[in-house]
């Protein structure tokens, strides 16, 4: 832990919140005689950034030159040569892990002129050879309207962005299948940056270089800008406040430049850049649809009087259910539901040595906002929960070049070590409650009023007949409604005046009453207005907290061998991933079954006799008997605290619900249970933990499965310690780019090792060891039972019995069945049968070790073993060749594997422990395998001229392994739910790309792709239905839910220049739209498959069948166009410059329809109130027109629709 936390602070430290670039880029070309096309040798080519040299090289014999490594960035580059006039390109831009290709044609200098500088702006070759991945430049990213990387996606051909969900989906592929890198760091948590900081997004969705692993759909790699040889720097200010209330404020500054010069001042040895942003939006989310709430009159009395008397006088209903449409109003936006977001990113460079580099990096990003639903915005969005994200990464890199001679072998050598951190944390709760989880549940303190109830008869130990005390009767309540949660209050409230007035026949003698009348006791909140929208006072947000950490070491080398450019590189990474979470509300209910448990019966061994000045009362009563063999922590730990009698020899009653929750955070709060009382094995449990111990303290040590089993703390209780997921992968690759003939060839293997570090469940069908075919034939079989040969020795045994079985009645290899007589049976359920209506295993002898119930096993840690860690080599193969001049043809096989997810992988022992109990919902599988794709892509490029160029291809995936839920028939002790690597999917398709560089004023890029993409399942629990029914795993091959088959998005780029390249319009002498230009980004999409459905159905009703295929239906298509206007003024000489600019999101204002119910079709109509069963359901509802009015509004979703057009006015200074 310690080494750790060093680790980060002094990466972290020393990085004083900025961050670094990426894996060194190179550049490479030839230098040629632009009149007779000959090779120049010894020609000088200068990396400069801005007047300052940053490296330099020379052309050998055949004027080939390759300089490496180069930081990535935009430099200024530059040809001399003896003889010639020199050649200067800037704006060259070095790209990460791949070469950039300038040539250079020189032009001999004249004897009477003299020589003759030649300066011209670098731009890309249309057909870049060795590139797979599509760039998009610091230019072109802050040219489009969307901040953040969404925007950028947008434009790739063949990756879909579902707004509904929020997922990216690249060929086919599930989005958890994407990885996403910063400047070579993997990333976790939130994954964008200030948008000032961003040199260059690439995005590969096919041809991945062995560079990048652990990823099976696309890889997403942003680079940030390194220190700048000059002080620069910008502020902007964005906002919508001029035209919405949508509240949306972001304020950015970006400063960078040199620290230190070398004693010449030639060139800068220590530089940095700093980005950061903050921005407030006050609604994340717009909705299109209109927005509705209570009115504020209306709102205000419900909340005053949340309950009214029955028709019949006994009991209560809720007022919300009577609300009708008048009671509601249409407002401009959401309420309650603002967040905050703080980002920094930039990086330390310093030049060690001649030939050694070293980058020091971080970055911070912090959220604090509110979650806000449509389900609670009708009434309830005061109460709306909040949550903070916090995530912290740093590294630091060293590069050394190795120096080498004309004439070695190896050229251009240089490697580089990484070691970084990341650490994510995320925290879920009630603003107005804090971390004071008591108060989450609070309504008020119930003081509790007791008397005894007598009845005459005889004592059984004295025999004496008298007025027996029989029990302690509740005689009447008093409450004090809570200040925590004062409208929750207000229903408790409203049930004693409605008491207290005669108004309904309750009465409030005991929390019972209380209950069954309608108020509320602690712990409990309000009922839904049926269903539909939470109702005032309802507490939203539970307690929760988690932190994730990340430890990379990498390390890499390039170098040349003759034609052969190689890269090699190894990669080791652990996380450390902790989370806690508590059901706050839910402890009062807790605490009240737990007070007094040991003492609820009367001692009526000890008879108390009662007299009076010595003469006998004809009374006799009895104390509470004292039960101190059961489990008591909490009951003796507040006992403690209130300075009582710990085990209740006082005979006083502890009453919880008359104790404020600021005397229980203060008497200690969770530490007053004990973890079992809070694990609840085999029932509902109020905390969930790993990493940290269950009163959500972080773990000092790292507990062993044992320890879950055995652990106890000073008062013998188990403390059940798990321990933080601690997965371990690691990589090693080899690449290795070269030319055959005309042939370029780019092929590569990278061999992944995954180690989930954890324990998985020796046989999942048996909580217990159990004996197999080989196990039984060791001990000279089971009499009267014959194994047929056939049963292998790893087949495990089912009998009639666990423990002493008579006789054998089936087999079982993995999933598969089979009879006694070893021939398969696909159904279960019929051994099951034969051994009395549970398959039955037959467990080891050294599983029965309960002295109390000799016949039942014990769970421990020998029913686990070790992960066994899983090896993988993935080939990658791509090579491209000229067809002409101007054309080329390319082709790639891939094969990706990536590591199970977390969610669906990490080890839970309380899943098996609640299993002993038959309790289990959905159990991870920590013995998930890595999930593979293989890729097939061939291509066509071609150059439309010396401006514009075309691609064409083709691809096909296949998904194997991908993880879904299965169900465990069978398995013992329960048949339960879980994941397994089960699913397959393909998809197929092909795009075209259109890129138009800039011709006069424009510039434009314009893709379209169609692709089929259909498997077993969509996501991991698309089959959790049919799982659980028990039934087979069958699968079927159906449309995924993502299946986009037509995808198009254009982008054009409308600007003017300024002086002799502005060709606008001129008022007077005023060049009226110089610096100014226009860019709209549009997107097309045909509609996501969804599945019909035979009839209606309510919204809070379950699913009717389907009617036609599954994903046989589809929403319609979807269309968007986002624009950016801008103009830029310069001044002080070109040094610095203001810009204005308008940003238009969906600028026509398109309503698309992003989901629809499934009976009609329709995005605002589910058909269910018209139908015959609607009307059935409203006749048995409080208020029939209250209940259609509510429903019209809850039908008409916002989240079926996208969001409506947002305008954005934004300045921004350059420094």
């Amino acid at each position: 832990m310690r080494l750790r936390y060093a680790l980060f602070a002094l990466i972290f430290g020393a990085s004083t919140l900025v961050w670094g670039q990426a894996r060194p880029g190179s550049l490479r070309g030839t230098v040629k005689d632009k009149t007779s096309g000959e090779e120049i040798p010894q020609a000088q080519i200068t990396v400069k950034s801005g007047t300052f040299k940053i490296t330099s090289g020379m052309t050998d014999f055949d004027g080939n030159y390759n300089i490496n490594p180069i930081q990535p960035g935009s430099y200024t580059v530059v040809c001399e040569v003896f003889g010639y006039n020199s050649v200067t390109f800037t704006g060259v831009q070095i790209n990460p892990g791949r070469p950039t290709e300038l040539k250079f044609a020189m032009a001999s200098s004249s004897v009477e002129l003299g020589s003759i500088d030649v300066v011209a702006k670098y731009e890309a070759p249309l057909i870049e050879k060795g590139k797979t991945a599509q760039s998009f430049g610091a230019e072109q990213i802050r040219n489009l309207a969307g901040r953040g990387v969404n925007a950028v996606l947008s434009q790739t051909a063949s990756v879909v962005q579902d707004e509904r969900s929020g997922g990216t989906f690249f060929r086919g592929g599930r989005s958890d299948g994407n990885v996403v890198f910063v400047d070579g760091v993997k990333m976790r948590g939130d994954i964008n940056l200030p948008r000032e900081a961003i040199q260059s997004t690439e995005v590969i969705t096919g041809g991945v270089p062995a560079q990048y692993g652990d990823v099976t759909g696309g890889v997403i790699s942003t680079t940030t800008k390194g220190p700048s040889p000059r002080y620069f720097g910008t502020v902007e200010y964005v906002t919508s406040a001029l035209f919405d209330r949508n509240n949306y404020h972001l304020a950015g500054l970006t400063l960078g430049g040199p620290l230190l010069f070398n004693k010449a001042k030639t060139a800068p040895l220590v530089g940095f850049l700093l980005a950061t942003e903050f921005s407030y939006t006050g609604v994340g989310r717009p909705y299109a649809t209109p927005v509705y709430k209570l009115k504020d009159d209306v709102l205000a009395d419900i909340q005053a009087n949340p309950l009214v008397p029955t028709a019949t006088g006994l009991g209560t209903i809720r007022r919300a259910e009577l609300l009708g449409a008048d009671a509601f109003e249409q407002i401009p936006t959401r309420l309650n539901v603002a967040n905050q977001v703080f980002r920094a990113t930039g990086n330390i460079n310093i030049k060690t040595g001649k030939k050694t580099n070293l980058v020091l990096g971080g970055r911070a990003f912090y959220s604090n906002g509110r979650n806000g639903s449509f389900f609670h915005s009708l009434m309830n969005y005061d109460n709306n929960g909040a949550s903070q994200q916090r995530d912290l990464s740093g590294y630091v890199r060293f590069t050394q070049q190795f120096g080498s001679s004309e004439n070695s072998l190896i050229q251009n050598a240089f490697y580089t070590i990484q070691a970084d951190y990341t650490r994510n944390n995320f925290k879920n709760f009630d603003p107005n409650h804090g971390d004071n989880i008591f108060r989450y549940g609070h309504v008020g303190q119930f003081e509790t009023g007791r008397i005894g109830l007598y009845g005459f008869g005889t004592d059984e130990k004295t025999g004496i007949t008298a007025w027996r005390k029989l029990l302690d009767l509740d005689t009447g309540i008093a409450f004090t409604p809570s200040q925590y949660n004062p409208i929750l209050a207000n229903y408790t409230s409203s049930y004693y005046n409605l008491v207290n007035s005669g108004l309904i026949a309750n009465n409030i003698a005991n929390l019972n009453n209380i209950q069954q009348g309608g108020g509320l006791l602690n712990g409990q909140g309000p009922y839904d207005v049926y269903g539909l929208f939470g109702n005032v006072g309802a507490v939203q947000s539970g307690y929760g907290y988690s932190q994730n950490e990340q430890y990379r070491i990498t390390a890499s080398t390039n170098f040349d061998i003759k034609g052969h450019s190689l890269i090699a590189g190894l990669e080791y990474e652990q996380r450390f991933d902790r989370s806690f979470g508590v059901a706050a509300a839910s402890l009062w209910t807790l605490m009240r079954n737990l007070q007094n448990d040991h003492m609820r019966e009367l001692d009526l061994e000890n008879p108390l006799l009662i007299y009076r000045d010595g003469v006998f009362q004809d009374t006799i009563t009895y104390n509470r008997a004292l039960d101190l063999t059961k489990p008591r922590t909490f009951d003796r730990k507040l006992r403690n605290a209130l300075g009582w009698n710990p085990n209740g020899a006082d005979q006083k009653l502890l009453d919880i619900d008359n104790i404020s929750p600021d005397q229980f955070q203060q008497f200690g709060g969770l530490s007053l249970f004990s973890a079992q009382e809070l694990v609840n094995p085999g029932g509902s449990a109020y905390v969930s933990y790993f990493g940290y111990d269950y009163t959500g303290q972080l773990l000092t040590g790292n507990p062993t499965l044992n320890d879950f089993f055995t652990a106890v703390d000073d008062d013998g209780n188990r403390t059940y310690p798990v321990r933080a997921f601690q997965p371990i992968y690691m990589a090693g690759y080899i690449q290795d780019q070269f030319t055959f003939e005309d042939l370029f060839f780019n092929v590569g293997v990278r061999i992944d090792r995954y180690d989930a570090n954890q324990p998985v469940l020796k046989d999942p069908f048996s909580l217990y060891p159990s004996h197999t075919v080989a196990d039984v034939n060791a001990r000279g079989g089971l009499e009267g039972s014959e194994i047929p040969t056939s049963m292998g020795d790893d087949y495990m045994v089912y009998v009639d019995d666990i423990k002493n079985p008579r006789r054998i009645v089936g087999y079982r290899n993995g999933f598969d069945w089979y009879n006694a007589d070893g021939s398969p049976q696909p159904n279960p359920t019929v051994i099951a049968n034969l051994s009395g209506g549970q398959a039955k295993p037959w467990i080891f002898e050294e599983a029965f070790t309960d002295p109390l119930n000799p016949n039942a096993p014990v769970l421990s840690d020998k029913s686990f073993r070790d992960y066994r860690p899983q090896v993988t080599v993935s080939p990658r193969i791509s090579f491209q060749f000229p067809i002409s001049d101007v054309a080329e043809f390319f082709a790639h096989y891939d094969l990706l594997v990536q590591r199970p997810s977390a969610a669906q992988s990490r080890f839970n022992p309380f899943d098996y422990v609640n299993l002993v109990f038959g309790n289990a919902s959905t159990v991870d599988n920590p013995e998930l395998l890595p999930q593979k794709q293989t890729e097939y892509e061939i291509g066509f490029r071609q150059k439309l001229g010396d401006r514009s160029a075309l691609k064409i291809n083709a691809f096909y995936r296949e998904y194997r392994d991908l993880i879904q839920t299965v169900s465990v028939t069978e398995a013992y002790p329960a048949t339960y739910v879980t994941y397994g690597n089960r699913d397959f999917t393909t998809s197929k398709g092909f795009s075209f790309q259109y890129d138009l560089r800039r011709v006069g004023n424009v510039q434009m890029n314009a893709q379209y792709s169609l692709t089929f993409a259909d498997g077993t399942g969509s996501g991991a629990e698309s089959g959790l239905s049919l799982a659980r029914t028990g039934l087979p795993n069958i699968r079927y091959i159906i449309p995924l839910d993502y299946d986009q088959r037509h995808n198009l998005s254009g982008n054009i780029d409308f600007r003017y220049g300024q002086g002799t390249d502005y060709n606008g319009p001129v008022w007077g002498k005023v060049k009226v739209f110089e610096n100014a230009g226009v860019n709209l980004l549009a997107t097309a999409g045909s509609g996501f498959p969804y599945s019909r459905r035979v009839r209606a159905y309510g919204i809070t009703q379950s699913a009717t069948p389907v009617v036609g295929l599954l994903n046989g239906s589809r929403l319609p298509w979807q269309f968007r166009m986002d624009m950016t206007a801008n103009k830029v003024w310069y001044f002080n000489k070109n040094r610095n410059n203001f810009e204005l600019y308008v940003q238009v999101l969906n600028v026509l204002n398109a309503a698309n329809i992003l989901s629809v119910y499934p009976y009609t079709g329709s995005p605002d109509d589910d058909g269910f109130l018209a139908s015959p069963q609607g009307q059935q359901s409203i006749a048995f509802t409080a208020n029939a027109q209250a209940f259609s009015d509510l429903y019209t509004i809850r039908m008409v979703n916002p989240t079926n629709f996208s969001t409506p057009r947002l305008l954005r006015l934004g300045v921004r200074i350059g420094l």
